[in-house]
């Protein structure tokens, strides 16, 4: 039978969610920056400072969603569930499209913040994305 750290688990969720915080503030404010006269253009897609910044959201939005499943599954009793949730959390396929070429530079404070957050949730994300996010915190 697995063994979960329910405490360690709360922790990297209420980690994501910070991070998620810093990041969407980063979106908007990299959405909102520009000339005040500018208007957008509607065919037009996302800035690719925004996408970055939104790539990295996604990361941790559904890690912290499938945490949190997971600890409901423990709380319930389904390990296997609750396993699945863990593995899904851990090699998500968003994680695949973040590259750190599509973060803005010099990076934002609040995308720099969400960066050091995500990174110190250790032995939890795949190798491939915790080199990403070393990577994506360079400067």
């Amino acid at each position: 039978m697995a063994s979960f750290d329910t405490g360690r688990l709360c922790a990297i969720v209420k980690i994501l969610d910070q991070a998620s915080t810093h990041l969407r503030l980063a979106a908007r404010e990299s959405t909102l920056a520009g000339p005040p006269t500018a208007v957008p253009r509607p065919t037009a897609g996302p800035a690719p400072a925004t996408s970055g910044i939104t790539a990295l959201l996604s990361v941790s939005e559904q890690a912290s969603g499938s945490v949190r499943r997971a600890l409901v599954h423990i709380h319930n009793g389904e390990v296997q569930r609750a396993q699945h949730e863990l593995d899904r959390a851990r090699t998500q396929p968003c994680a695949a499209g973040l590259t750190p070429a599509g973060l803005p530079r010099p990076l934002p404070q609040r995308v720099a913040t969400a960066l050091r957050l995500m990174q110190g949730i250790t032995n939890f994300f795949p190798s491939e994305t915790e080199q990403v996010l070393v990577r994506a915190a360079l400067p």
